[in-house]
Formats: structure tokens, sequence, C-alpha cells
């Protein structure tokens, strides 16, 4: 099945709408078009060509989405890494994806374009992006997505969120993450605005939230934790979508209670993006799920286990049954909603108990001396695994062990209450907000 090309489409029909807000610039369709050409005869002028895989290690901005967009008018795939990563890990992240340019400042293309026919059309089976999972439980892999599969996902949120013209969507995550890339892909296709941010600045997101400017923002557990902690104003946008993994009761509670629409939603890289999200007519109802599946995504359970299905699974990554294995653990409730309990990987067994770490994470989070904190295995020959609490603790606090323990006791059974407290000043995690168990295991 081809496809026109969304930018130049949505250029044809809406040049005058705002597509683009970062780096201080306002672009129209329009502009965004005639930037987006110019740079395809750049990149033509330093020999890619279709099917070609560029590296993009760019900040988030107007250059970064530029050249995303430039890529699909040659057919070339889009690659893009973390700028902060080390030569090693580069090495490692080149390795499989064999790009043939690697661009870190889009004025190292020079000024010669070549005059390559570009294209008007994409087949919906042709790899769009290669991206990196985030590698909470071992490296990150590059996953080929399709423009089939980020076209099925901007269809099923939006058959769940809803659209609106006028809809100007946040964007703070990484564009060398699915959560973020799909961001600016399916605005262009839905002709809405995506507002681009390098990362997430409390002061500039809360900025940006207070404006009233702001319908749409996608956050995870810590950016909204740090934003209700500063007391900004979270209830303008029409839908706060947060993903990133489960999330602290306190702190969805808190969120509504301040007024905002959370929705919840979980998805993975291998299916671009969300797989359910929580809508939000359910939003309050149904607090702490992650929602019903989204148009044409089928989920279900098998031996605790997340199995996903649906087009907007990436090439390879389904069984021969056509089912993603997630490796996350969850179940679904009479009412078809998921509820997510964390990464099988991740689940501890202590005396042939199985302990989940993101329950024992809920109730030291109450703690008022705890300000962060994640739950692992550490060896253990009398119990196979102890469960083991690593803490941050708020400044100027001590921790006390004793006390700790009595405070999980009186929420939890004997066999969840953390063996070992440890205390570190920070906890290792993604640049999506994700807890890198791997790393303190």
């Amino acid at each position: 099945m081809l496809l026109d090309n969304w930018l130049a489409q949505r250029a044809m029909t809406s040049p005058e709408r705002t597509a683009l807000v970062a780096d201080g610039r306002s672009l129209s369709y329009g502009e965004l078009e005639a930037e987006a050409v110019r740079m395809a005869r750049r990149l033509a002028g330093r020999g890619v060509r279709r099917d070609s895989t560029v590296a993009i290690s760019l900040p988030a901005g107007v250059d970064h989405v530029v050249l995303l967009h430039a890529l699909m008018k040659l057919g070339a795939v889009a690659f893009p890494v973390d700028p902060r990563f080390s030569e090693a890990e580069r090495e490692r992240a080149f390795a499989s994806a064999r790009p043939v340019l690697e661009i870190g400042d889009a004025d190292e293309l020079g000024g010669h374009e070549a005059d390559l026919p570009l294209l008007g059309e994409v087949d919906l089976d042709t790899v769009h992006s290669r991206i990196l999972t985030s590698g909470t439980s071992g490296s990150p892999e590059a996953v080929g997505l399709t423009y089939g599969n980020h076209l099925w996902s901007a269809v099923g949120s939006a058959f769940n969120l809803g659209v609106d013209p006028d809809d100007r969507w946040l964007c703070c995550l990484p564009l060398f993450h699915v959560s973020g890339l799909s961001i600016v892909l399916r605005s262009v296709i839905y002709g809405t605005t995506a507002v681009v941010q390098d990362g997430f600045d409390l002061e500039r997101v809360a900025v940006a939230l207070e404006s009233g400017l702001i319908n749409v923002v996608s956050l995870v557990s810590t950016t909204l934790s740090r934003l209700l902690e500063a007391g900004a104003d979270i209830s303008s946008p029409r839908v706060l979508l947060l993903g990133g993994g489960p999330v602290p009761q306190e702190i969805l509670e808190e969120a509504v209670g301040r007024g905002a629409t959370v929705a919840q939603t979980y998805g993975l890289t291998q299916a671009a993006s969300q797989v359910t999200t929580l809508s939000p007519d359910d939003a309050e109802r149904k607090l702490g799920s992650a929602g019903r599946p989204l148009l044409t995504t089928h989920v279900r359970i098998e031996d605790s286990e997340i199995l996903v299905q649906g087009p907007t699974v990436a090439p390879g990554c389904a069984d021969e049954r056509g089912w993603l294995h997630t490796g996350d653990l969850g179940h679904i409730d009479a009412d078809g909603f998921l509820w997510v309990q964390g990464r099988r990987d991740d689940l501890i067994v202590t005396g042939g108990e199985n302990v989940s770490p993101e329950e024992v994470e809920e109730v030291l989070r109450k703690h008022p001396s705890v300000a962060d904190v994640a739950v692992v295995a550490r060896d253990d020959p009398a119990r196979q695994q102890a469960v083991t609490a690593v803490i941050v603790l708020e400044d100027g606090d001590e921790a006390d062990p004793d006390d700790l323990a009595r405070h999980c006791a009186a929420a939890l059974a004997p066999h969840k209450v953390p063996r070992r407290f440890e205390v570190a000043p920070e906890l290792p995690r993604t640049p999506s907000g994700k807890v890198l168990r791997r790393e303190l295991r």
C-alpha cells in the first residue's frame, strides 16, 4: 500500500497552519516543507539515497525535525541517537544499524544540493526509522519501525485521545526515543502543532503549561513528580499523557486533585510507542490503569506476561503466531483495562515467593525521608534473593533501617519487606526517566 508523503500533503492542504515551535522559532507547514526539501537535496549531495541509514545525533529542535522529514523525501532511514553517547556507546549502536552518515551539526552538510527526484509516496511496509530500545533490561537494540507502524500508532492514539485542529502537543522527551519521535510524526499526520523542547527543563515546561497554549503534554513519572513538587499549574492541558512505566498512586491522585486530566499509557519501542492508553473519560474511574488497547491493537496475558499483536508491531519482533512478547507483567480487569506490574526480569523471588519491586517502592515513597527509591534483588543463600531497597534520601535526612522496615511492615506481607536498605545519591535512569535496575543489580 502506497502512502503520500505526510509533510508534502499537509503543506499542500494547510500551508499556513503552524507545524513546529522549537528553538524560539515557529514554522508553518509550508515553511517546514520548504526547509525539508532543501535539506533533502543537501543530504543527496552527501550521497544519501533510498534505503540509506543516517544517524542523527542532534539535540531535539528544528534541525532534528527538518532532518527527519528530509530523509523521508529520499526514502532514507532515520537513526536518531543520544547526542551524549560515549564513543564506545556510539560504536555499539552503529554496529547493527551501519549508518552511511552521522549528522551532529546540520551545518556540516554544506550548501551543495543534488538535483535528485524526491519521493512523493512511500510503501507502508518500508522502514522509516531505526530506534534504540531504552535498555532497561540489557543493551539497547535498534528496532526498525515502518511507515505503517507509525501511521497505525497515530491513528490508534487519535481514536482514543481525540484530535483538535488547534492542538499543541508539548514534547519534552528525547527524539531518539519512540515516545518523543512519535509526537513529531503524528502531529504532521494530524495537521496539528508540535512544540519541541530539548529535554525536560522544569521551569521551561512549567511556563509552557501555565501559558494555557499547550493542549497535550507527554510526561513520565519523574517529570510529573518534579512539576508537582514545584507547585506548577498542570490543569490547563486537555490531557496529560503519562508513560514510562508504573506510576505511584499518590502522584496520580495529587495530579488529579490539582485539576489535571491524566491519561496513563503503556507502550514500547517494538510497538511504535502506545499500546494501551487510558482515555480522558476514564482517567479518574480507572486511575492507575494503562487503559484499553488502541484501535487495531490486541493485548493478551500469557503466564502473567503482556503480549501485543497488531499493525504497530515492528517486523521481526513477533513470534510465529504474530504476538510480541513484551517481557512486562500485568493483568486485564473485567472491563478490559490493562494494569502493568513491571518487568518480568525485575521480579524478585525470595523464599519461594514472588515480589513486585513496584509494590514495595510505592510503599517506601510514602516515608517522609525517602525522595526516590528502587527495589532490586541481592543474592541471599538462605532465601535465594533478598529484597533490597536502594534509597535516595530527602536533603538532610538520615536512614534508619529499622524505621524503614517498620514502615514497610505496616503495609506489606513479611516476605515483601526489604531485608536490606542501601543509600545512594541518585538512581541511574534512562533519558526517558526509567530506572536502570540492571545497573543497580
